[in-house]
């Protein structure tokens, strides 16, 4: 026969004595560990000591669920109509030329041009109504080929490239735009 071992049970004050050890010990933890590392709290010094209050800012800095990182604005109405227009230009040696899109401020387009080869140097810019010679150069580069990207108009005008072939031989530049916009032209 087994023998029967008497069963253990714990008193009132050991138990009292126990969690009062627990909640020692949680408050320290959140003391020197949770606090720093969450919140950025550090009563006791030891958060920023064991690197743990940097965690914080982190925290802070990054959303923490996907609604906090959308942006405000998640339809924006236009008073032209989404449109796709195609233009082509041929520059002989040391000639220069434009194609330009008629746009209000805010508006937005998507473009790419290229040559058929021969490299040209280029000034993508705008210019207000009735402005003169006055306009704002947005990116202007020499011995290209190709350009892409997106613009949004910064004020109401025109807005577009001028193209120049330094080289020999003629170039054909062709440009596709994408967005909103009046209408694509050569000045």
């Amino acid at each position: 026969m087994t023998p029967v071992s008497p069963s253990v049970h714990a008193s009132t004050p050991q138990l009292l004595k126990a969690t009062g050890g627990a909640l020692l010990l949680a408050t320290a933890i959140l003391l020197t560990t949770v606090l720093p590392a969450e919140y950025g709290l550090d009563p006791t010094g030891i958060g920023q000591a064991l690197g743990l209050k940097a965690l914080s800012a982190s925290a802070e800095a990054a959303p923490t669920t996907a609604v906090e990182a959308v942006p405000a604005a998640l339809v924006v109405q236009r008073d032209t109509p989404f449109q796709t227009s195609e233009m082509s230009l041929v520059l002989a040696a040391n000639q220069g030329a434009e194609i330009k899109a008629l746009m209000r401020a805010g508006e937005t387009f998507v473009f790419n041009w290229s040559t058929d080869g021969g490299p040209v140097n280029f000034d993508m810019h705008g210019e207000k109504p009735n402005a003169g010679d006055e306009f704002t150069s947005y990116w202007k580069d020499r011995g290209k080929t190709s350009g892409h990207g997106s613009f949004t108009a910064p004020f109401d005008g025109s807005h577009g490239w001028y193209w120049k072939n330094k080289g020999s031989e003629p170039v054909t530049v062709t440009v596709t735009v994408s967005g909103w916009f009046e209408r694509l032209y050569m000045p």
